[in-house]
Formats: structure tokens, C-alpha cells, sequence
């Protein structure tokens, strides 16, 4: 029972050992160990609570803040020290870890905002903000805060439309079972992951994507002939490398090999149109069923877009990080997402279990 190839000391002293835990609970064995100094009882630890002043110093100086664009910093000590002064004319001084304990005082603090849009920017640098320092001092998740920063705007019909969760995941789940399967998956991956307009897809060419720096080119709305790089996530970047390699492997000695079209009806020789990629979008969207009739009419290529843009507020990147993401070149033009931001957008996509379960196994 007690069988131990081989014999040294230490392998004479581990089946003394197991004799003895045979014989013994794990408790008595445990208590005998620590009265005999051999091992130690660790000393259960509450986490110590650190003052609002604290985390903002904390928060100042942090890694997370430095990486931050200059004009987001600027952006972001602002809003901090207005939302400082508003905690300073609190009769009593919160601690850090009041805020999820009992976070209407976020309530009382964004109600002081009558723009929709400012409360929205507001609520962005405040998850950000208790996001970084509940990381640093508590290890936990903020979700009570999250639920109060969420602002609920009233449904506008000229604001631009963004798929749901539920709803993208359906139509990425039907775009596998259309001719082109694994084209249109990566087609939608593709948008999901990067934020890119239609044009700019369709025109991707393999040496466009650039694995080493993990982002892609696009071309410069406006002049076809400039490219600037654009971030794209790791699901979406392997999808696309994978995606390349098993339509393009015959082709892989021509001189001109990375000049082929990505996504191409042919031989990448031509580019696939953007009415073939609308077409194919319409399609999904007809067929899906978690999206209504009246949704229908209004959803496009472009939506996917949007939903990027939605899904990375929603994990708290800030606006201006978003903007350039986009390739806007006017943050006027980032701030109408923050119109559409409300509590149906729940997760960004990177962090969805089904954009690791399917992207990332498609081809194992």
C-alpha cells in the first residue's frame, strides 16, 4: 500500500508519513505539525480598508493611469477632481470601500449633471477609476457600483442602432451554417474585434495584418492610399490568421502573395464587394430570431460598429481611447455612443465565454 520506488531518507521519511496519515485525521495531523514548529498556521488577514484620499493618491500614481493617452489623462484628472470636491462636501468622509457597500452616493453625485451625455462620461471615469483601485486594494469586483452607473437613456429613433449580446451571438451562430460558414464567421469576428468600417474590410490584404504588433492597417477614409494601424483583439487577430492560412496555403509561394484580398469571392485577386458583405449581414439578420421586426429595418453592417464601440464603454475604456480606436477624427463624433450606452450591453465581446469557446476552438 505504502509502496515507494527507490530509497533515500527522504523517501523513507514520506512512507513513515503516510502511515502515520492513514492512522491520524487530517486535523490531528495538521495540529501536531504546528505544535512541533514544523509547519505554520497562517493567520487569517481582513482586508485593511484604505481612505477615499488614499486610493486617489493611489490612483494618480498608478501603472494603469500612466498608460493612459495624455489627453485622456487630462480628461481624467478633471473629472476626478470634481468628483473629489463633491466627496469633500459630504459631512462625512467615505472610505473606499463604503462605495459598494452602499453606492448611492454615485447616484447623488451624477443626479448634480443635467446633460445626458455628461452624466455618461462621468459614469465612464467612475468605473474606471473604482475598477483600477478595487483591483489594487480589494481583489474584488465592483458590481454593485457598475449597476449604478449605468445611465438608461430613452430610446431615440435617430440614434444609431448596436446588436445586443443575445443577438450578436445568434447571428454569428447562423453565419456558420450560410455557404461561405467560415468566411462570413470571420467577417463578423472580424467587425466585432476591431470597430472597422465596411470599406476598410473589404479592402484588408494580407499584409495588412500585422501579427508581430497585433493590430491591422486599414486604409485612411478618404485617401486609399494611406494606411494607419487599428487595434483588433486576440480572438479576432488568430481568427483572421487561421483564416488566411486555410484559404490561401496553395498560394503562399506567389511573388505577390501578400498582396491578396483577406476576404475575396475568388482567388484574392479581388477584393469581395461591400454589397456582398451587406447582403450576406441582411440575411443573418432576417433569419435571427432574437431580433424583432422592427429591429430589422434598422439594423446593418454598420451596427456592428456601434456595438463595438458599446461593448468597450461598457468595460469601462474610456472615450477618447474609443475615438481612436474608430479612427474618428473628432471625439464630437465618439460621444453620440455615449447616448447609446445601457444595461443590455453587458460584457465586451473579448471577455464573452462564447468568443472563447467557439472563435478560439473553430479549428482544433
Amino acid at each position: 500500500m505504502f509502496k515507494v520506488e527507490g530509497s533515500s531518507p527522504v523517501v523513507d521519511l514520506m512512507v513513515q508519513l503516510q502511515k502515520l496519515a492513514a492512522s491520524n485525521s487530517q486535523d490531528t495531523m495538521k495540529q501536531a505539525l504546528e505544535r512541533s514548529n514544523l509547519i505554520f498556521a497562517k493567520e487569517s488577514k481582513e482586508l485593511k480598508d484604505v481612505t477615499f484620499d488614499e486610493a486617489v493618491n493611489w490612483y494618480l500614481q498608478s501603472a494603469e493611469f500612466a498608460r493612459k493617452s495624455q489627453a485622456t489623462q487630462k480628461t481624467y484628472r478633471s473629472e476626478l477632481n470634481q468628483f473629489v470636491s463633491f466627496i469633500n462636501s459630504l459631512t462625512q468622509a467615505p472610505s473606499l470601500r463604503s462605495f459598494e457597500e452602499s453606492p448611492k452616493v454615485l447616484l447623488d453625485y451624477l443626479k448634480t449633471v443635467k446633460a445626458q451625455n455628461t452624466r455618461s462620461k462621468k459614469a465612464s471615469f467612475l468605473r474606471d477609476f473604482f475598477t483600477v483601485t478595487f483591483t489594487r486594494f480589494f481583489e474584488i469586483d465592483i458590481k454593485k457600483i457598475k449597476q449604478n452607473l449605468v445611465v438608461k437613456v430613452g430610446f431615440d429613433e435617430n440614434l444609431p442602432k448596436a446588436f445586443t449580446k443575445e443577438q450578436v451571438e445568434e447571428i454569428v451562430l447562423l453565419s456558420r451554417l450560410t455557404n461561405e460558414g467560415l468566411r462570413n464567421f470571420v467577417i463578423l469576428w472580424t467587425f466585432l474585434g476591431s470597430g472597422i468600417r465596411l470599406n476598410e474590410l473589404t479592402q484588408l490584404q494580407i499584409k495588412d495584418i500585422c501579427y508581430n504588433s497585433k493590430n491591422i492597417e486599414v486604409r485612411v477614409k478618404g485617401n486609399k492610399l494611406k494606411k494607419v494601424p487599428r487595434n483588433i483583439t486576440a480572438t479576432s487577430l488568430e481568427l483572421l490568421k487561421k483564416y488566411i492560412s486555410f484559404k490561401y496555403a496553395a498560394l503562399k509561394n506567389r511573388p505577390n502573395y501578400t498582396d491578396l484580398y483577406v476576404f475575396s469571392t475568388g482567388k484574392g485577386d479581388k477584393p469581395i464587394s461591400d454589397s456582398a458583405v451587406q447582403k450576406m449581414l441582411d440575411g443573418l439578420i432576417s433569419m435571427a430570431q432574437t431580433i424583432s421586426d422592427k429591429e430589422k429595418e434598422r439594423l446593418s453592417v454598420h451596427s456592428l460598429r456601434h456595438s463595438f464601440a458599446l461593448f468597450a464603454l461598457e468595460e469601462g475604456v474610456d472615450i477618447v481611447s474609443i475615438s481612436k480606436f474608430l479612427g474618428h477624427k473628432s471625439l464630437k463624433t465618439t460621444t453620440i455612443y455615449l447616448q447609446l450606452f445601457n444595461s443590455m450591453l453587458l460584457n465586451a465581446i473579448e471577455k464573452h465565454p462564447f468568443a472563447r469557446s467557439l472563435a478560439a476552438n473553430l479549428f482544433d
